[in-house]
């Protein structure tokens, strides 16, 4: 009897839930549009205009809305500035019978986000003026949020995004900021109320992108893990591909304070440098691979507040590397004053075609460049590079705000690590001031400038001078000379 009383009470459940379901199927939501469009614009500010469909879901009961754009109608209310391919809400059945919502997952697809700064400051998000009735809901939900024991998206617990893009535009800079096929996943999402804000929320996530594009600079298939708590995020497998090199490291990232804060840490092993030096300065300039390290740390803003936070160093190290397109060891013997002595001129060297300083390949032995940056600045602790016969250093620092040279000296080196040729450059990236002791080297400035920013070559021994003052202590060492042997006369 009582086995037939409860399958009855099963029975009658099971069949009232059906009927429930197939109840709201036959609804047609879509009616409802334009009355959720009405309460979302009077709930935040926003436009909201749902042009696909609305359809509910048995299995996870849910709602799917499709086809979703949203525009701030204080700036340009014609471009909204997000869209949205899909937005799922799955419910917690159990809790939708007892009348409570519940929310315990949310998918959103083909999100298209688009952020822009104005030149006056001002994003194109931000409401330019708030309705009275927004403020006075946006208080009295403060207020209940401090009474409540729990909080809405507490019973969330998880927030899928699938092929995202994001862009960041900044009126005054010419080159967009963009994050392609983002896919993350945030699970285990939980609220402290005895905590503030974002110090209040945990959860864990798991992070793709295929790629992040700044002007000609990207980094392509980025992806992580980490936990989220107290605002502090920390991931030990951070991955992603940088000049068409696999790179493996750590990552950290700060929220806690007013600006998001990124710390990054990693191992370089066999750095192409050819798509280096394509992507950098778009030439097909070197040949080799080389290995290093780096740890950055920057704010999270626009262009000024990446380039005047920046800190930490960046170091590289290679062998056998060819620079294309420059014999540095005819260049190095321009400069030797010896040759000098013995008739040889620049202007035979540079006269006539300009292909007489251009042209052949060099083999570099050893190429170093170790960089320090400090909040503006790049200083150039360790930058050298030796051939066959010649080794040259660069010293001085960048200000990569103002975009100014600070006392760059390229120098050819002897055996005791002295200069035996200077070239001083300063002036700002645009137009850069170029001075030599002697006049007719200034022919040579625009080669020696145009790979200055990677170490150079110089002649070998030019002179012997005991009391010189050293320029260069830093790794790459002096070449030694290959002997030359001489085969005896009537052999």
């Amino acid at each position: 009897m009582f086995q037939k009383i409860l399958l009855s009470i099963v029975l009658f459940f099971a069949f009232s839930i059906v009927a429930f379901f197939l109840l709201i199927k036959v609804i047609d939501f879509n009616e409802y549009k334009p009355r959720i469009q009405k309460a979302i614009k009077e709930s935040t500010g926003y436009e909201l205009v749902i042009r696909g469909d609305i359809t509910l879901s048995l299995s996870p009961a849910g709602v799917s809305i499709f086809d979703v754009e949203i525009a701030n109608p204080t700036y340009h209310p014609e471009i909204p500035f997000a869209k949205l391919g899909s937005f799922d809400v799955a419910l917690d059945l159990s809790a939708l019978l007892k009348k409570e919502i519940k929310v315990r997952h949310i998918s959103i697809d083909s999100l298209n986000l688009i952020v822009e700064k104005t030149k006056e400051g001002k994003f194109n998000y931000e409401l330019l003026s708030t309705p009275k009735s927004i403020e006075k809901k946006t208080k009295e939900s403060n207020v209940t949020l401090e009474k409540e024991d729990g909080f809405p998206l507490v019973n969330v617990k998880k927030i899928k995004f699938s092929n995202a893009n994001v862009t960041y535009a900044d009126a005054n800079n010419n080159a967009p900021l963009t994050f392609e096929k983002i896919n993350l996943d945030i699970n285990d999402i939980s609220y402290d109320t005895s905590k503030h804000r974002l110090q209040a929320f945990s959860f864990i996530t798991d992070t793709h992108i295929d790629k992040i594009q700044y002007g000609n600079y990207a980094v392509k298939d980025v992806s992580t893990s980490f936990e989220m708590k107290d605002a502090l995020a920390i991931s030990d497998n951070l991955r992603y591909t940088l000049f068409d090199t696999p790179i493996q490291g750590t990552g950290k990232f700060d929220l806690s304070g007013k600006q998001p804060k990124i710390s990054i840490k990693s191992k370089i092993v066999g750095l192409k440098l050819a798509n280096l030096s394509r992507e950098l300065w778009d030439k097909d300039l070197l040949e080799g691979s080389a290995n290093g390290d780096f740890k950055l740390s920057f704010f999270v803003g626009d262009a000024h507040t990446f380039k005047s936070t920046l800190n930490g160093f960046v170091q590289l190290y290679g062998e056998d590397v060819t620079l294309k397109g420059y014999d540095i060891d005819k260049i190095a013997l321009a400069l030797d004053p010896n040759q000098r002595s013995k008739g040889f001129s620049f202007g035979n060297l540079i006269s006539g075609a300009t292909g007489a300083l251009k042209g052949g390949n060099t083999l570099l032995k050893e190429i170093n460049a170790k960089v320090d940056v400090g909040y503006s600045e790049v200083q150039l602790s360790d930058v050298a590079l030796s051939s066959a016969t010649n080794r040259v250093a660069i010293k001085g620092a960048i200000n990569i705000v103002d975009e100014k040279f600070i006392d760059i000296k390229t120098a050819l080196l002897d055996s005791k690590g002295c200069a035996t040729f200077q070239q001083k450059m300063s002036g700002s990236f645009a137009k850069p001031s170029l001075k030599v002791d002697d006049a007719s080297i200034t022919a040579l400035s625009n080669v020696v400038f145009s790979f200055s920013t990677k170490p150079k070559s110089a002649p070998s021994v030019v002179k012997n001078d005991d009391n010189c003052t050293v320029f260069y202590e830093g790794v790459v060492k002096h070449p030694v000379p290959i002997p030359v042997t001489t085969t005896p006369s009537g052999e």
